[in-house]
């Protein structure tokens, strides 16, 4: 939940939400629709700049945040970079398999480049919006943009039990290391499928409590959201 604690304590907190999540949304269709690799690189150097430098948020956490959703990039690029044909003179660089050959060409390597960079662009534009702004703020943006009030409840009740979930797994867990539940592999295996099977409970017995609590509160499909827009 470091994200959400730096949405939070970042320094650019008071600015008008409005204007942040249109500059992230702006650079983010930008990022999408642009076929030059050297606008992507703009993009990141600028969202990266105004999120270490001007909010304030930590180059490492940073980075730890970008290393997450990196790992999928690079195998998604790799499955693009890889093509095969019989025909060994279309590849940059090949390996033959059988009577395959497998290799690197010269379209998949352009197309490689321009994905990865267009993806990490992207990445950059959500981070600016996540990190910068809490979730109370990004639903006074959601409704001004009139979207339903089904999928702002929705948003909200997902919000909230992601907290919830990763409440329960923490306490589940330390419970579980104090016992020695993971000492080794065996005990991990165990260990791991009882927290499954406890969690599962576990979220169904937060969830009635959730309910009668709304239900306490009169709740009529509406969440009256308070705060300053």
């Amino acid at each position: 939940m470091i994200i959400d604690d730096y949405a939070y304590k970042n320094k650019l907190y008071k600015v008008n939400p409005n204007k942040k999540f249109i500059i992230g949304m702006l650079l983010l269709i930008l990022s999408l629709i642009n076929p030059f690799n050297y606008i992507s690189l703009l993009i990141i150097a600028l969202m990266s700049f105004v999120i270490v430098v001007i909010a304030k948020i930590e180059l490492k956490d940073y980075l730890h945040f970008i290393k997450i959703p990196l790992t999928f990039l690079i195998i998604s690029i790799i499955m693009i970079l890889l093509n095969f044909s019989h025909n060994k003179e279309i590849f940059l660089y090949s390996i033959k398999i059988g009577n395959l050959y497998v290799g690197v060409t010269n379209e998949s390597l352009k197309s490689a480049i321009h994905l990865f960079f267009r993806a990490l662009s992207c990445l950059t534009c959500i981070y600016f919006i996540m990190l910068t702004t809490p979730f109370y703020q990004l639903i006074f943006v959601f409704i001004k943009l009139h979207l339903p009030d089904v999928v702002l409840e929705i948003s909200m009740l997902m919000y909230r039990f992601i907290f919830i979930f990763m409440e329960e797994v923490s306490d589940i867990r330390k419970s579980q290391e104090l016992r020695f539940g993971y000492i080794n592999l065996k005990n991990g295996y165990n260990s791991f499928g009882l927290l499954v099977s406890m969690l599962f409970k576990r979220m169904m017995i937060r969830y009635d409590e959730m309910s009668i609590a709304l239900d306490m509160k009169l709740y009529d499909g509406t969440f009256h959201i308070v705060g300053d827009e």
